[in-house]
C-alpha cells in the first residue's frame, strides 16, 4: 500500500486540534516550508521528522505509517529552509541521536549474551557468518541453522521479518530463528506467521534449552 504523506499529516494535524500555521511554527519552519513537505516539493529533514512524531504523538502504527510515506519522498531534494547553526542542529538530534547509540550499545551487549551461549554449548559455529554480500548474525556450521539477534524486536517487523526470509532462501540454510530478549514482545500470531515460513521465535532463555535438546 503506497501511502501520501500530505494526506496522512493533514489528518494528523486536524485530529490533534491545531492549524497548519501554528503546527508549522512549533516545527520551526515557515507555513511556505511545510506546504513544501506536504505537497511532495521536499522532503524533511531527519530532525523535523522526530518532531513531527513527538508533537503529534502518533502511535507506533502510525510512525510506521509515516515513516513508509516518506519512502516516497527518498528521490526529493532534502528541506533546507531549516537554520544550520551547528548548535542548533546539536540540540535538534541530540535527544534522537543520544537514544540511537543507547539502542546501539544495548544490542552489542544482547549480541555479546548470545555468544557467551554458544560458546557454553561447545558446538561448531560461526559469527557474523558472509556469502554474497549478505551477513547473518550466527550460524550453526553443521546443521545449517542460522541466527538473528535482534534486541528491539518491535520496531520495523515487517523488515525484521523481510531479512530474515531473505536469509533463509539465499545462505542455504535448512532453518533460521529470530534470537529476541523476551519472546513475549511479538505477538503470538506473527510468531505463527513466522513458523509457516520455517522461521523459529527464541527468547535469550529459550536459546539455552535450544541447545540441550
Amino acid at each position: 500500500m503506497k501511502y501520501e504523506l500530505g494526506k496522512f499529516l493533514k489528518t494528523c494535524i486536524i485530529n490533534a486540534g491545531i492549524s497548519q500555521k501554528d503546527f508549522a511554527q512549533k516545527l520551526d519552519l515557515s507555513p511556505t516550508a511545510l506546504s513544501q513537505i506536504i505537497t511532495g516539493k521536499v522532503k524533511p529533514r531527519q530532525a523535523t521528522v522526530s518532531k513531527i512524531m513527538e508533537l503529534l504523538n502518533l502511535s507506533p502504527e502510525d510512525e510506521q505509517i509515516l515513516l513508509k510515506a516518506l519512502e516516497n519522498y527518498s528521490s526529493l531534494p532534502e528541506d533546507k529552509s531549516a537554520p544550520s547553526d551547528p548548535i542548533r542542529v546539536y540540540q535538534e538530534n541530540r535527544e534522537r541521536v543520544f537514544r540511537y547509540i543507547e539502542m546501539k550499545a544495548r544490542s552489542i551487549s544482547f549480541n555479546e549474551e548470545v555468544e557467551c551461549i554458544f560458546k557454553e554449548s561447545g558446538l561448531k559455529y560461526i559469527k557474523n557468518y558472509m556469502k554474497d554480500g549478505l551477513v547473518c548474525d550466527f550460524l550453526l556450521e553443521d546443521e545449517r541453522i542460522g541466527f538473528e539477534c535482534k534486541f528491539n524486536a518491535t520496531r520495523d517487523i515487517e523488515k525484521t521479518i523481510t531479512t530474515l526470509k531473505i536469509l533463509l532462501d539465499n545462505l542455504e540454510l535448512k532453518k533460521i530463528a529470530l534470537i529476541v530478549p523476551l519472546k513475549s514482545e511479538i505477538s503470538k500470531s506473527i510468531i505463527e506467521d513466522l513458523g509457516k515460513l520455517n522461521i523459529s521465535v527464541l527468547s535469550l532463555y529459550e536459546l539455552g534449552n535450544f541447545f540441550k535438546r
